[in-house]
């Protein structure tokens, strides 16, 4: 279902990214086509903590997990997971559950929300046809809407 919970994110990602040190850094995994899972999410993290190859490159899931753990304890962190198809144990991707860090995700599968233990749930209904087709227009460029009359 298409309601702008990818909008809503990156917007969460842009604020959080903006803002005053709140957050040592902020994370954004998104699944454009592929599910996210654990290594996906390694391989993202890997990516923004700048986790060099020669250190990468020699360990199993678990050596990435402590890796990444021991770097993302040190620091006060956003993770901004875009549309989760079911749970996943952050703890098997070396995500710390720490005071001051947040990880907020966009799923249309509430069974995730429930397995994951979320401590709010938002729900966000469906766009009215004129909300949906501002933030359509303000996704697109000029030239895409005025390529055809019917648009």
């Amino acid at each position: 279902r298409v309601v702008g919970k990818t909008t809503l994110l990156r917007n969460l990602n842009h604020k959080f990214s903006n803002a005053e040190r709140n957050f040592d850094r902020v994370i954004l995994v998104e699944s454009r086509t592929d599910v996210i899972n654990v290594e996906t999410i390694q391989l993202v993290l890997k990516y923004r903590l700048a986790i060099p190859n020669e250190v990468w490159d020699n360990k199993n899931q678990q050596g990435r997990a402590a890796e990444i753990f021991q770097r993302l304890s040190q620091r006060r962190f956003a993770l901004l997971l875009d549309d989760l198809r079911g749970p996943i144990n952050l703890a098997e991707a070396g995500v710390p559950v720490q005071n001051g860090s947040k990880i907020v995700y966009t799923t249309i599968m509430e069974d995730a929300c429930n397995a994951m233990g979320d401590q709010m749930k938002f729900k966000v209904d469906c766009l009215l046809p004129d909300d949906a087709w501002n933030l359509f227009r303000l996704m697109v460029k000029d030239d895409v809407l005025n390529f055809h009359h019917d648009i």
